[in-house]
């Protein structure tokens, strides 16, 4: 049985491999399509470092379909040779035949579940902030350990934001550094909360702390300022942090952050979820590519390449659909992450375990 299972596996794996570099390759050049225009000018070695730090991440993307093919193309061949016919003349169950897959399919799904919590949200760190500040032209700026953004801003002046919220436009936690021409600290503000409202941002519950003519140095509470910045809140959002670009860990300790400051976190709680559902989309690809595969006969796997296809564009579509109704609270994350998982990986076990052995 490790004869056949070696061979099982080295026919999956050849073109698992093959698709896999065909597809990154498209998705690369797909992606440097849809940027060409603002990649005009800037440097082809910034264009290079930026593609080389992306590259987990497209692989991420692309390893379900390179598994999917995988499944169809090495089964669907040994099907149309009768090799699996000969497999179950030897007494050998459809479900045994198909476990190398499988357990390759699940040992993909690992391997994605690891690199989506180490290498690739560093890379796509990398090459999203280099995005924002070479391509876009974004002022610069840092963010600490704790999610924390210190963003240089118009006037001389550096903000310090603790928590921002894109969607209701809110910053919890502001810090402003006004500097002299011969940059010196003038005045600092420091503001519980922040609003941008009718075209200003609002402050409430504050300090300003500034230095006087005479050199003494003075503090004012206030409830509430208006701050003239030319930094709207469609500025600062270019330099949050995108949840890919984060581990589980990091957007748990993200979403807490929400939850004490008060701000929704029910979409971050999906996307939380939906890491670890995302990892895990490769087997259920595998469980689709065998399901068709085990049907192709001798008609060839081409004739089911196309119903393969679109079965896994189902899948799409309703994975969208469901991470849709979890950010929309219609759902809990954790149903709108997995359900779609749950029901085709079923669908495609049922189909397994219905074929003639």
């Amino acid at each position: 049985m490790r004869i056949l299972d070696r061979y099982l596996a080295k026919e999956f794996l050849r073109i698992f491999a093959f698709s896999l570099v065909i597809f990154l390759a498209l998705s690369a050049i797909v992606d440097l399509f849809d940027r060409l225009s603002r990649f005009l000018d800037v440097s082809g070695m910034v264009v290079i470092q930026y593609y080389v730090h992306r590259l987990p991440w497209f692989g991420l993307q692309v390893m379900p379909v390179a598994v999917l093919l995988a499944a169809l193309f090495s089964l669907g061949k040994m099907a149309r040779h009768n090799e699996l016919l000969a497999m179950k003349m030897g007494h050998l169950s459809t479900f045994r035949i198909v476990v190398p897959p499988l357990a390759l399919g699940l040992v993909v799904s690992f391997a994605a579940f690891i690199l989506g919590e180490s290498i690739v949200p560093r890379m796509n760190e990398r090459a999203l902030d280099a995005y924002r500040v070479k391509v876009q032209k974004v002022s610069p700026f840092q963010r600490t350990r704790n999610n924390d953004i210190w963003y240089r801003a118009k006037g001389n002046r550096f903000l310090h934001i603790s928590l921002l919220e894109v969607a209701s436009g809110s910053v919890r936690g502001l810090t402003v550094f006004e500097l002299s021409p011969d940059f010196r600290l003038a005045r600092r503000i420091d503001a519980r909360e922040a609003r941008w409202q009718d075209g200003r941002w609002q402050l409430q519950d504050g300090e300003i702390s500034w230095t006087k003519p005479d050199g003494t140095f003075q503090v004012d509470p206030f409830t509430h300022l208006t701050l003239y910045l030319e930094e709207k809140p469609t500025d600062l959002a270019q330099v949050v942090r995108e949840t890919e670009e984060m581990t589980s860990s990091e957007l748990r300790e993200y979403i807490e952050r929400l939850a004490k400051s008060g701000v929704n976190s029910v979409r971050y709680q999906v996307d939380l979820a939906a890491k670890g559902s995302t990892a895990f989309t490769n087997l259920v690809m595998a469980f689709i590519g065998i399901a068709f595969a085990l049907r192709t006969g001798k008609r060839g796997v081409m004739a089911w390449t196309g119903a393969c296809v679109v079965v896994a564009v189902c899948y799409s579509i309703l994975n969208s659909f469901s991470i849709s109704l979890g950010r929309g609270d219609v759902l809990t994350p954790l149903v709108a992450a997995w359900l779609p998982n749950v029901l085709f990986t079923a669908a495609g076990l049922g189909s397994v375990l219905t074929v003639k052995s």
